[in-house]
This record gives C-alpha cells, structure tokens and sequence, in this order.
C-alpha cells in the first residue's frame, strides 16, 4: 500500500499527507484531490482504480454512500470517511466515529462524570451524537438553526450538574468563531485544527482547549486498519 488521496473542498490546509507519512512511510504517495462541486467527483470505483485507499472530508462525507457497502459501525451515522476496494464490492467506513469514541473514553477516565454541549447539527455533530448515546452520555445539542447570536452564545446557562466536568464539542466548521461565555472549568473540543481564532483565545477562557489534531490522527491510524484489513483495537 503506497498510494492514497482524500476527496474534500478547499483542503490546501490538511494536514492528512503528513499524517499518513508517518503512520505509513515516509515514502507514501498521497494526494490532495479538491473538488469545488460534487458533480466533478469520479465514482468511488474509479478513484480506486488509482488509489489504494481514498479518505474523504466535508462536505463530501454523505457523497459515496450510493456507491458502497457500510460496514457495521458506519450503517448508523449515514457518513463516511474512507473507502476501500474489496473483492467484490466497495466498502465505506466512518473512522471519526472511532476516533471520538476513544477520545470519549479517556476524557471519562481523566474527570468522570461529563455534562455535554454539542454546537452544531451538521455530519460531524450527528456522529458525535451517536458516540455519546452508545457511551450512554447525555447531551444537549444547539444549533445555528434554531438559536440566535449562536457565535455569542452563554455557555454558562447550559451547565448546572455540580459534580460533572463540562463539555463543549464544537463541530461546526471553520467560517464559525465562538466568541460567547463559557464555564472556566470547562473543556473547549474543537474538531477543528489549527484554527487560530479559536486556539488564540479560548485557552484562557477555559480549564483546557482541546483541538481537533488528536481526532485527525486516531482516525487515520483506525484508516491504515481498515487499508490493511486489520482488527480496530
């Protein structure tokens, strides 16, 4: 396996090739495959032809889904993030879902008891939702929809559990700023990397401001699994 791509929109920033160096060779050939339409997307089976892995990113993560068979773990979240040649057929998985999954996890360990905020109702939030229900966290979930000044928002009104740690996963993407209040105590999880206006300021406003670049690498390293035919573990 030395060829690989991810399929997205405006990605001259990934930091995916590197990503994938370093888990794989620093030899592997990967490509930055930017399409402005959807339209302009060849079919799955043609990109593997060329690829032997394909990784996708929004707003492209619902596009292949009429073109493969979900795995097990990603028929429920109706998004995937990477593809794969089989031997009959093209397989579609979601190794967000994982990554966040273990992610949750450790966050558990470190502070208990968690009292969750979701901002956004977009691809992302919906497979953060089902992490959380299949961990049985509850959640509230705010939308730019349905809630005005949602930049600005009060954090502070949404957390009222004294013994929980609180958690806002921010999944909305990039052109959106949080500027609001929020708990000091609180953890600030970005699934956004390397965004300044976020990394620049909100550091001091909460206990711990967590980006999206450990998100980026569990799930790549779930990604070289699925490639190689590998257990998840």
């Amino acid at each position: 396996m030395n060829k690989f791509a991810l399929v997205g929109k405006d990605i001259a920033h990934s930091r995916s090739p590197e990503m994938y160096r370093k888990l794989i060779s620093p030899d592997v050939h990967y490509d930055l495959l930017d399409y402005k339409d959807e339209n302009d997307i060849p079919e799955a089976r043609d990109l593997l032809s060329r690829y032997d892995g394909i990784n996708i990113t929004s707003p492209y993560k619902k596009h292949f889904l009429s073109q493969v068979e979900l795995t097990d773990s990603a028929k429920s979240l109706g998004a995937i993030n990477c593809l794969k040649k089989g031997k009959d057929k093209i397989w579609g998985e979601n190794t967000d879902y994982l990554a966040i999954v273990d992610i949750l996890k450790d966050l558990q360990i470190k502070y208990g008891q968690l009292e969750v905020v979701i901002l956004g109702d977009g691809v992302m939030s919906v497979v953060a939702q089902q992490a959380l229900k299949n961990l049985q966290l509850p959640f509230q979930l705010l939308s730019r929809k349905l809630t005005k000044d949602f930049n600005q928002l009060n954090l502070n009104d949404y957390f009222h559990e004294k013994n929980a740690r609180p958690l806002v996963i921010n999944t909305c993407a990039r052109e959106f700023v949080f500027s609001g209040n929020l708990p000091i105590t609180a953890l600030f999880w970005d699934f956004n990397y390397d965004f300044t206006p976020h990394s620049s300021q909100l550091p001091a406003k909460t206990h711990q401001y967590k980006d999206g670049l450990e998100m980026l690498e569990r799930q790549a390293f779930y990604a070289v699994a699925f490639w190689s035919d590998r257990k998840f573990s």
